[in-house]
């Protein structure tokens, strides 16, 4: 029996011992580098996020100072301060503020389904929109050029601008459009596109400065100068100083229109100037006192400039305020050929920006193409970018239409929204429709239209122009109105 049990545990038996023996210690080797490399890999993994967190602090850093150059810290800190006020003024958080220190223009229909602040209250709403009732300023219908920069990068010159100053295109946090920095410089700025001025036209920007009030600057002022020059790159070493014998020097007439934001010469001022004659009895100097304008509160938030000419007559607009009324500005039958902006800012505490320029021809006629053609188109009805936001500076042609539109009693008005082609064609079509409905609201609750209003939007799907060009995506962005 013993014999036949040692034969049990054969070589067969023992060969497998020693194989699981092996593989045992194969296995701890295994499980041992296994835990090596899992070990490894958690390191790596902690170090990848580690750097991965580092560089987007440091790209956020980099972000802020080209998007808000001039004075970021005092941004974010009036951004912080804007919020509170209005958290304790309602009780509840306020409209968000960009890196501008700008809350967008209050609507005038609370839907804004693209919009990244927080939609003001419809009283707020009401409130702003009434200022603009003596708002007489009226966009021209044929938009010539319109430029938001989008199309140029951050950090570089204008392209269509020819300068002998320092600029760059800079971007603020919540705003689509591209902004044109003037810092400390001094020079001559020409868009192109600025030429060939008819007798009747209007010309549109958004104006932002940011300067240190309080404390000295030789000069901090921009000015905008129509002329007749022949060719408007001639006189580019032209000195941008407004008396007479220095106009005489650019040109036998023009206009210039300057925003000064000195305070030590009684300022800050938005003038007209006018010289004709060596005698300075003969030539004029209109100033406005525009200190509820340019003053340190109101630094970094977009201030709309709208200027019209007719005939011999400018007028110009600083949001819903009229700053200037120039009934002889130019002589007679003065064919302007140019402009051009001149800044001139001594320190590096002076700053200027400019953005969504617009010049168009022709005043709406809105009653007889309703009459004519039951139809009637316009760009001049404006939002804010990406949004239902009606812009309060749209309040006059608003008017118009109303009462275009009151004086076919009985009728049934369609208004279809139309954007451009930035986004998506889904969202697209969805602001259209807001759109639409913010301008039925506003006739409705505004100008007391009584016919029955019916909205439809259409999106993206029917361009009248190239949406590869700001000025054709402009002339896409508009409200159309059909009798029915």
């Amino acid at each position: 029996m013993k014999r036949e049990s040692r034969n049990l545990v054969g070589p067969g038996v023992w060969i497998c011992i020693v194989a699981l023996f092996i593989m045992s210690r194969a296995n701890a080797q295994i499980w041992k580098n296994t835990g090596q490399k899992i070990e490894k890999k958690l390191e790596q993994k902690a170090s990848n996020r580690l750097e991965r967190k580092i560089d987007r602090t440091i790209d956020k850093g980099f972000d802020k100072v080209e998007q808000a150059p001039g004075q970021i810290s005092k941004s974010e800190k009036a951004k912080k301060e804007a919020k509170q006020q209005q958290t304790q003024a309602s009780g509840s958080p306020g409209p968000a503020v960009a890196e501008t220190g700008h809350t967008e223009v209050a609507p005038i229909e609370p839907v804004a389904p693209m919009e990244q602040p927080a939609v003001p209250s419809k009283a707020d709403s009401t409130r702003n929109l009434k200022r603009y009732q003596k708002f007489s300023f009226i966009q021209g219908e044929d938009i010539i050029a319109f430029d938001d920069f989008t199309q140029d990068a951050v950090g570089d010159l204008p392209a269509s601008w020819i300068s002998t100053g320092t600029s760059e295109i800079v971007k603020f946090d919540g705003e689509s459009s591209h902004w044109v920095w003037f810092n400390k410089t001094k020079g001559n700025f020409v868009p192109e596109y600025l030429k060939d001025f008819p007798d009747n036209f209007t010309l549109e920007f958004d104006l932002m400065y940011d300067f240190a009030f309080g404390t000295y600057s030789f000069q901090r002022q921009l000015s905008l100068v129509f002329t007749d020059i022949a060719n408007p790159e001639a006189k580019l070493d032209w000195d941008g100083n407004l008396g007479y014998f220095f106009l005489q020097k650019l040109s036998d007439n023009y206009l210039a229109i300057s925003f000064d934001g000195n305070s030590s010469n009684g300022g800050p001022f938005i003038s007209g100037w006018k010289a004709v004659s060596a005698k300075k009895e003969l030539n004029f100097k209109t100033n406005f006192k525009a200190t509820e304008i340019i003053n340190p509160a109101d630094a970094k938030k977009p201030v709309h400039i709208s200027i019209s000419r007719t005939g011999r007559r400018v007028q110009v607009f600083a949001n819903e305020t009229k700053v200037l009324d120039l009934t002889n500005a130019f002589e007679k039958d003065v064919k302007l050929t140019s402009a051009r902006f001149f800044v001139h800012n001594h320190t590096e505490a002076d700053n200027y920006y400019l953005s969504n320029i617009r010049y168009a021809v022709g005043k709406p006629d809105v009653r007889n193409k309703l009459l004519e053609s039951g139809r009637y188109s316009t760009s001049a009805i404006t939002f804010t970018s990406g949004s239902a936001v009606i812009r309060p500076e749209s309040y006059a042609v608003l008017k118009e239409i109303a009462d275009a539109v009151k004086a076919q009693t009985g009728k049934t008005v369609r208004i279809i929204g139309h954007t451009d082609s930035d986004g998506g064609e889904h969202s697209n079509q969805a602001l259209s429709e807001k759109r639409a409905e913010s301008v039925k609201k506003a006739l409705e609750s505004e100008f007391s239209v009584v016919n029955k209003l019916v909205t439809e939007g259409k999106g993206e799907d029917a361009p009248i122009a190239d949406n590869m060009t700001s000025s054709g995506k402009a002339q896409n962005r508009r409200v159309e109105f059909v009798l029915e």
